[in-house]
Parts: C-alpha cells; structure tokens; sequence
C-alpha cells in the first residue's frame, strides 16, 4: 500500500497591493479648472458683447 500522503496546499495567492491614494490636489483641479474656463467665456461674451 500506497503511505497516504497529506493533501497538497497552495499558498494564497499574493493580494493586489492597494490602489495608491488619491493625490490631494487632483479633487481640486477640476472644479478650478472648470471655473476658469467659465470664467473665460464669460469674459469672451462680454468682450464680442461690446459692452452693451
């Protein structure tokens, strides 16, 4: 007879290293951003508007 031998057992396999943290001015670019830009074709408009 065969010796019984113990079941094979995988290690578990590596855990995904966590997505990096979110840099600290990229929630604050957009918002700035978008506000220049409407800033900008705010002034554009009052600009071809002539002022009146």
């Amino acid at each position: 007879m065969r010796p019984v031998q113990p079941f094979a057992v995988r290690p578990p396999p590596p855990r995904t290293a966590p997505s990096p943290p979110e840099p600290f001015m990229s929630r604050y670019v957009a918002p700035l951003s978008f506000t220049l830009a409407a800033v900008w074709v705010a002034v554009v408009f009052v600009l071809a508007g002539g002022g009146h």
